[in-house]
């Protein structure tokens, strides 16, 4: 199995592309039809996280997957590392985190900036989000 950070640029530009060219990659009701708004389906992976319509999601596929979402479109995968238990995240988001481009289209969609928030009692307290948006069991 194959771990993976995945990048989207514009989601729904992918999302068309796989109804029209491979719409058993997306979610769909018992009747067959496309369910909306389009959920890429078919592995295991994190929720995703959005800004605009660009997207991450933290994947895991067998190999066969890997090999096909690697020829799609509008996928770009930053990080990727052969699934070995617990270490793998670490490889995978080390990948993202070495590399100043991934690092950017990363943090373009994932905000790890330091912010204040509602303490709940009239104040604030600052926030720090964690520098990982999701793994998958086991990474």
């Amino acid at each position: 199995m194959i771990d993976a950070i995945l990048y989207v640029a514009d989601y729904p530009a992918l999302a068309q592309y796989l109804s029209l060219s491979h719409p058993a990659l997306l979610r769909q009701t018992d009747g067959g039809e496309i369910l909306l708004p389009p959920v890429i389906d078919g592995f295991a992976r994190t929720k995703s996280v959005q800004n605009g319509n660009a997207v991450l999601a933290y994947a895991r596929f067998r190999a066969a997957q890997a090999g096909q979402w690697r020829g799609i479109p509008g996928i770009e995968i930053l990080g990727e590392a052969e699934f070995t238990g617990r270490g793998t995240a670490d490889a995978v988001y080390g990948q993202v985190f070495d590399d100043p481009d991934k690092l950017a289209k990363y943090d373009s969609v994932y905000d790890r900036t330091p912010r204040e928030v509602p303490d709940g009692e009239g104040g604030t307290i600052t926030y720090t989000p964690p520098d990982r948006f999701g793994v998958v069991a086991g990474a």
